[in-house]
């Protein structure tokens, strides 16, 4: 039984850009080796494409719908309160399993969209959200587990340095052909990024070939520079005489996109270079390495990580049992009127995207389920067969042969939506402070 269960979530890794994933410039040589020696799971899906919904579901193991985080902030009128959504009170969360079992539970976190705000600091008897950059992180993160060794701990990372504005250093950027002096990008700031994604995404700006080349050598350094850092954890660990008594985990929130689909950043839409995100883990007693190729969901991590604790019951989800045992793989997106739902099951992925035709501030605080059952919408269907089409370029779900598999998996995503439904706990919706609002100005989220 390990003495540590580890959580590090690295913001924006795709999958894709991570070699141990047949990446072809050498990004992540630590996470590779971490994952030669304990369990890769190929096909992770995050449960959503950007942060607040993502975390929310990893560490309360519940769908977004569910668990009510959801949306981003909302502006009501010049001058007046910014409000946003948070996981409901009869929301539980993964801290608070911990320690109820006598687990003391702690977070280190990079990211504003992950304040106290949220509700996921329950549980935890030590939250930093402010923690600040990975170094800093890693001195609170060995302060603490050094505070009080004799018990059993689990700690949440959470490292924001592969997020926009990507900042590596320069021999990082030079290893994969690029000057970070010359590059275009070298001096955006956050908020620099935040205004191009909007451009991008309304048609008003693009990218060249080689502004986008250098964009992701950018991201490819910055992603290299944070592997390091993973590596100074593992040092950390040995060093505090845990690394074989600790459960790590490394997985990332969400991906992003380099107009794969015309758009950069994230949190747009459910496509795979920001759903598919990479999951690794190193769990002490593991027989043998594995690769394991089924289709998983986030959801599904939490329990999986009280397993290794000892802490879950038999018949709770966990990973590293076979496929039968596992929740579908559902992820989520809504912004404002349209709300996206995206299934995985075997080499084929469905994709539902609902424009809810009200204007009704009130009704639209609604779930989407009730809305989808009290208001008109409008009603798109994508499928697509990932082993022969993994850019999710050709949508199948206008032709003959395709209508035997879009059949099945609609038929499994209505039972699954009616299913979550039932088991909602409701919005709870908030208003966050003039700190936070900046915070999130300088990630570049609002204008």
């Amino acid at each position: 039984m390990p003495r540590l269960v580890l959580l590090s979530v690295i913001d924006c890794l795709r999958a894709d850009h991570v070699s141990a994933y047949g990446y072809a410039r050498e990004t992540t040589p630590t996470l590779d080796e971490v994952a030669r020696g304990g369990v890769l799971w190929r096909h992770a899906q995050a449960a959503s494409s950007w942060t607040k919904p993502s975390v929310a579901s990893l560490l309360t193991g519940a769908y977004p719908s569910q668990h009510g985080a959801f949306q981003g902030v909302k502006r009501n009128g010049r001058g007046r309160a910014v409000t946003t959504d948070a996981i409901s009170a009869e929301t539980p969360t993964l801290a608070e399993r911990f320690s109820q079992a006598g687990w003391r539970c702690g977070a280190f976190i990079n990211n504003a969209q992950l304040d106290e705000f949220t509700g996921l600091h329950r549980g935890f008897e030590t939250y930093q959200p402010r923690a600040g950059k990975a170094d800093r992180i890693l001195a609170s993160l060995e302060q603490w587990l050094r505070a009080d060794a004799d018990r059993p701990a689990f700690a949440y990372l959470h490292f924001l340095e592969a997020h926009w504005p990507y900042k590596p250093r320069r021999r990082h950027i030079a290893q994969f052909g690029g000057d970070r002096d010359t590059n275009v990008f070298s001096r955006y700031s956050a908020r620099d990024f935040g205004r191009l994604r909007r451009e991008v995404a309304r048609g008003e700006a693009t990218l060249s070939a080689e502004e986008l080349k250098q964009m992701i050598q950018m991201y490819d350094g910055a992603v290299r520079r944070l592997d390091g850092k993973l590596k100074r954890v593992l040092r950390m660990l040995e060093g505090l005489g845990l690394r074989d008594e600790t459960a790590l985990f490394v997985t990332a929130d969400h991906g992003e996109e380099f107009l794969e689909h015309g758009r950069i950043g994230h949190g747009h839409d459910l496509a795979q270079e920001v759903i598919h995100v990479p999951l690794v883990a190193s769990i002490p007693g593991l027989p043998r390495p594995e690769i394991r190729c089924e289709p998983v969901g986030h959801v599904d991590l939490g329990t999986t990580m009280l397993h290794t604790a000892g802490i879950a019951d038999s018949d709770e989800p966990n990973l590293l049992n076979g496929v039968d045992s596992l929740r579908p793989v559902v992820s989520e997106l809504r912004i404002r009127r349209r709300y996206t739902q995206a299934l995985r099951r075997g080499k084929w992925k469905l994709q539902r995207r609902y424009a809810f035709e009200c204007d009704d501030a009130d009704a639209l605080r609604n779930t989407p389920h009730e809305l989808a059952r009290t208001m008109p919408y409008k009603l798109g269907c994508e499928l697509y067969d990932l082993d022969a089409d993994p850019a999710e370029q050709r949508n199948l779900a206008g032709q003959t042969s395709a209508q035997a598999p879009l059949a099945e998996l609609t038929a499994s995503l209505d039972r699954w939506w009616d299913a979550t439904a039932a088991k909602q706990s409701g919005t709870c919706e908030i208003e966050i402070d003039k700190d936070v609002v900046e915070r999130l100005r300088a990630l570049g989220y609002m204008d």
